[in-house]
């Protein structure tokens, strides 16, 4: 479950989010469908906790 969302990036073909959960330290990722639904990829944890670093935002490329 997506805790803290402090950041959101699409990828530049559209086919994916990224939302990055400050206070959970994680950053979850979704396929979007034709449609706008989301369907969850995976989650990447381990990160810093926003309020251990200051942990804010993403760049997009």
């Amino acid at each position: 479950m997506s805790q803290g969302v402090i950041d959101l990036a699409v990828t530049r073909d559209e086919k994916f989010l990224y939302v990055q959960n400050g206070t959970s330290g994680t950053v979850d990722s979704f396929r979007i469908g034709r449609n706008g639904s989301l369907t969850k990829v995976t989650t990447a944890s381990g990160l810093p906790p926003f309020a251990e670093s200051g942990m804010e935002g993403m760049v997009a490329v």
